[in-house]
Order: structure tokens, then sequence, then C-alpha cells
């Protein structure tokens, strides 16, 4: 029988130590977060506001990327919405660079059109849109609930905004950031701003809502957003929303077909 030389012993021991700690460990269940019910009331109440479900939206946002040395970059997106389908088409406009490109998502699917190749490309929340500071999440209904487990942070003053400041923490990886603050003012739950960052807690970016419509009884639509990169100096978009309409949009236009046509 052969002997167990020194060096051999102790990998074994340190390998009968790492066990025994593993064992010790509370089960991966046990360490999942919870959702604290009052953050929960918080997040639904302005998802209640910002979801638009019973009405097409019709809307154009302009984004002016700015970057230290650099002219500034201008895209213009007109967008179709009908959330009560989770459904939304963006359609590229400006600059001529970028025209006849789109998304078109349909709930969890989310579909890159780019016109130079005909070819669809599947993309997920984490795609920022054009290459600016904004993802593309950002245009349709959101299922934060069903994405994070939300706790409250405690409160804080925005400007001159009292607000509540809700935590998310990410359920799942197909998500825009792991973690999130959201700053939600106190009189009406609306954000005003939000603060996003990566599974280490590192601050990647910030986004202010500066601005909103009332666009239906207690249905509310972002007008000016401010999006600030965390990383790059000096780097930021800044977004406004005009044009916009309620008027019924048509079936097609929510399709792979409709962005096709488009890019001709």
């Amino acid at each position: 029988m052969h002997s167990i030389d020194r060096s051999s012993r102790a990998s074994l021991l340190a390998l009968a130590l790492i066990a025994s700690l593993l064992a010790l460990a509370p089960p991966i269940a046990a360490q999942v977060k919870a959702t604290d019910p009052r953050a929960a009331t918080l997040v639904a109440a302005f998802e209640d506001k910002l979801n638009l479900e019973g009405l097409d939206v019709t809307n154009t946002f302009t984004l002016v990327q700015k970057k230290e040395g650099e002219a500034d970059r201008v895209l213009r997106i007109q967008i179709f919405r009908r959330d009560a389908s989770d459904t939304f088409t963006l359609l590229f406009q400006y600059p001529e660079s970028e025209k006849g490109k789109g998304y078109w998502r349909s709930k969890d699917d989310l579909y890159l059109y780019l016109p130079t190749t005909r070819e669809f490309v599947y993309r997920n929340r984490k795609d920022d849109v054009g290459g600016s500071d904004v993802r593309a999440d950002l245009f349709g209904k959101t299922d934060t609930l069903g994405q994070y487990w939300a706790s409250l942070a405690g409160s804080v003053k925005v400007a001159t905004w009292e607000c509540d400041i809700v935590r998310l923490d990410a359920k799942k990886l197909d998500v825009s950031y792991p973690v999130q603050k959201w700053y939600l003012r106190k009189t009406d739950g609306l954000p005003v701003k939000v603060e996003n960052y990566s599974a280490g807690e590192t601050l990647l970016r910030t986004s202010y809502y500066l601005d909103y419509k009332k666009i239906s009884a207690d249905k509310y639509i972002f007008t000016k957003l401010l999006a600030v990169d965390a990383l790059e100096k000096g780097q930021k978009t800044y977004l406004t929303n005009d044009a916009i309409s309620t008027e019924k949009i048509a079936n097609y236009v929510f399709s792979k077909a409709f962005l096709e046509e488009k890019s001709r």
C-alpha cells in the first residue's frame, strides 16, 4: 500500500474543510431574497400609471447623445406601443445611417431588424438602443415584480421632491441591470431618478425623469429623460418625447413584416 505524502495529506485536509463548510452553508433556496410588501405596493402603483393597458400609443423619441470631445449624436425613433398585448415596434427615422433599422418586441422576445442584410437578430433587455445610454425595455410595458425582488431602502429628497427609495435585486439573468434603485416621489409615486448597478453594485448609469404627460385617467408617459453614464466621464443621453397620439394602431404595425416594408 502506497503511503500518502505530506502534500497529498494537506490537499485532502483542505478538501475536507471545504466540504464541511459547504455542508454548514444554508441551502440556496434559503438565501433567495424576499419582496417587502410595502415596496411591492409602491412598485405596483407606479407601474399601474406607466404601463398603458387599454391604450395604443404612437410617439417620437429624439435622443441626443453627448460625449466629451465629440460632436453630439442625434437619433430619432418612432415608437408604436400596445401594452395590452405587451408589444412594441421601434422604427429609426434619423440619421440616414440608422434609417430603416428597427426593433420589434412581443412579450419577452425582442428582435433588431437590420435592413442592410434583411435579417432579424434576437436581442435581450440589455440592448442599448442605437448605441445610446437608453435600453430597449424603457419603451414598453414592464413587469418589475416578476423580474426583481423589491425592498425599501429609505427616503431622500431629490431636487424638490421627497422620495421613497425602492431597491430591486434581479430574480433572473435576462434583465437590464442586476441591481436598481428607484426614487419615487411621495406625492404621486412616479419615478424621479433611477440608479442602475452591476451585480457587484458598481454604479453604471443614472436616469432622471424630468417631466411627464398625463394621457388618460391616471396614465402617464414621460416626456423628458436624462441618462448619465457613470463609467464614461461626460457621456450622457438626453431624450425628449413628442408627437404623442393615442389613436388606434393597425395590428399589422406590430409585426416583422411592417419593419421589412418600411425599410424598402
